[in-house]
């Protein structure tokens, strides 16, 4: 199998080199499957001349001639081939499509993992999840079947003229004149079906990013009263994804009408030219002076399979159509340009950071600044409160020190030295970052915890009784392996609050961001999670939180935003 890498595919420049890229990932299997289906195709003629010749000798020999009985020895044994190269091609079909899709599998979630969380800009996690499973999956009938039918839609059809040829020239020549008839249609209607199943596709992903909006949603509509009017919102898009369906659909069924009615035409000139000649209205287009029986219905048996390869192919161009739109998708998803590292993305000296100084640093988006610039610093064994109005900046403050948004001026200093953190992996590998609603995994508690890493079940307590959470999960079934959804689902928010903060003490960074952690917190669990931080402090971690409910806990300092830049300073 070829091996294809990201930098190959996004070289190219629409989805249909993309997929005969990705075709090149299967090249041997292809092979193979043209191969067996020439073997199909000669098989089948074989057939096809056995039973003309046993058909004429038993209408004309008065005797069972001697060769029947290894005629029909020989056609046992050729309808058995026929039978078996079906199976074979169908498990080799199905290797090569779930090759090719798992590489492609693999490429994207590569790329993905590059984007990081710039990704989240340009796709949602319906759509990836949505490309990544249903769109991929859709691509099996173009690599399993498409590709090498593309081949035997030329050789299987040439091998028919070619065997056709020992009765005569009229027949191979009707039929060589009436093939290009099926492949025009079904390039005219298959223009048509990559419009509607481009369509069907946009629809799609427009049905799950709503779907999955509203689903994570649910508790604010229900508040809301709202689930009614967005019950019907769901309705009407879904019917739109059903008539952009049924649409596909038709022109498939139109697509499939046009090829059996010019292959019945063509089929049914055969059939006439052939009864005229053995009614002895003209005697044209054949080698000898008179047409055999058994040259007949050699004929009028192959007629139909000339056309079967053309027909398949006609079928499943429907299934090209659909790999192009996913490709296009793909490519699209492909092109993104991951964030390039910042020329001083050096690793931070090495020992525990034991001080963060803002100087002068202002944060926003593009070129739009939002607040006043920053100067303050972080201290270890800290807890600081970052306070003011909505809208003031401080989200925007922390994605910035979390290196997801680049400073518009000013700078960041570690341990005295000054560092660009934007996109900076050895930074984000010494922080910790926890927003208002928790990332979790559709997943155990356990694997929630260790993100991939190896850690022992009393290290797991540990860090979960420092989050006030060991009682949590000693109660639940099966405990560690407990299993949670990705919105924190099973748990009040309370418990997937303190499930985080678990996770951020095991595995121990030097800073701590937090935003919004207690707003949806009772006051009894706010005082468990700021207990929790203050034992992180004790133990040389720097928190900044910012919070609204500043009453639940003595911080150690306070940065009040203001748009005045003269208001902000920091108190203890």
């Amino acid at each position: 199998m070829s091996q294809i890498n990201i930098s190959m595919l996004k070289q190219c420049r629409d989805g249909q080199q993309l997929l005969r890229l990705a075709g090149k990932m299967s090249r041997r299997e292809n092979r193979w499957l043209t191969l067996l289906g020439m073997l199909q195709t000669g098989a089948t003629i074989g057939i096809t001349a056995l039973i003309a010749l046993l058909i004429n000798s038993a209408v004309y020999a008065a005797e069972p001639s001697h060769w029947q009985s290894e005629a029909w020895l020989l056609l046992a044994a050729l309808l058995t081939l026929r039978a078996l190269l079906p199976l074979w091609q169908t498990r080799l079909a199905d290797r090569a499509s779930i090759n090719v899709r798992n590489q492609l599998r693999a490429l994207v979630l590569q790329h993905c993992a590059s984007l990081q969380l710039t990704l989240e800009q340009h796709f949602s996690h319906a759509e990836l999840s949505n490309l990544l499973s249903n769109e991929i999956d859709s691509t099996r009938d173009y690599f399993a079947e498409f590709l090498p039918q593309q081949r035997l839609a030329m050789l299987a059809p040439l091998m028919i003229i070619v065997a056709c040829f020992w009765s005569g020239w009229l027949v191979p020549l009707l039929l060589a004149i009436s093939a290009p008839l099926v492949p025009l249609f079904m390039i005219i209607v298959g223009h048509k079906a990559a419009d509607a199943s481009q369509r069907n596709l946009t629809e799609l992903t427009r049905l799950g990013n709503l779907l999955a909006d509203r689903i994570k949603g649910i508790s604010a509509l229900q508040l809301a009263n709202r689930c009614a009017e967005e019950q019907q919102h769901l309705f009407r898009q879904s019917e739109q994804f059903r008539h952009s369906t049924m649409q596909v659909l038709r022109l498939a069924f139109l697509s499939g009408t046009l090829l059996e009615f010019f292959s019945a035409i063509s089929i049914a000139m055969v059939a006439v030219y052939l009864g005229l000649l053995y009614l002895d209205k003209y005697q044209i287009g054949m080698w000898l002076d008179t047409l055999s029986l058994s040259h007949g219905i050699f004929l009028l048996m192959l007629a139909p399979e000339f056309y079967l390869p053309l027909r398949r192919l006609g079928t499943l161009y429907h299934a090209r159509a659909d790999a192009s739109s996913v490709a296009d998708h793909l490519l699209k998803l492909l092109q993104q340009q991951p964030p390039t590292q910042p020329a001083d993305s050096r690793p931070l000296p090495r020992g525990e950071i034991t001080e963060v100084s803002l100087q002068k640093l202002q944060t926003g988006y593009a070129d739009s600044p939002i607040g006043q610039a920053h100067s303050f610093s972080l201290t270890r064994g800290q807890i600081t409160l970052l306070s003011g109005p909505s809208g003031i900046g401080k989200s925007t403050l922390l994605d910035t020190l979390a290196g997801l948004l680049p400073p518009l001026a000013g700078q960041l200093e570690v341990n005295n030295s000054a560092i660009n953190v934007y996109q900076n992996p050895h930074w984000q590998q010494r922080i910790g970052y926890m927003a208002q609603q928790p990332e979790l995994l559709f997943d155990s508690i356990r694997h929630n915890l260790c993100l991939g890493r190896r850690f022992t079940d009393a290290q797991l307590f540990d860090a979960l009784k420092q989050a006030r959470a060991d009682h949590l999960v000693a109660e639940l079934p099966k405990q560690l392996d407990y299993q949670i959804s990705d919105s924190g689902g099973f748990l009040s928010g309370g418990q997937a609050q303190r499930i985080a903060l678990a996770r951020v003490f095991l595995h121990q960074p030097d800073l701590l961001l937090l935003d919004e952690p207690t707003a949806n917190l009772d006051q009894d669990n706010a005082d468990a999670f700021m207990a929790g931080l203050q034992q992180f402090t004790a133990n040389g971690g720097i928190v900044l939180i910012s919070s609204h409910r500043d009453a639940i806990t003595q911080f150690d300092q306070i940065i009040q935003l203001s748009a005045d830049p003269s208001s902000e300073a920091p108190h203890a």
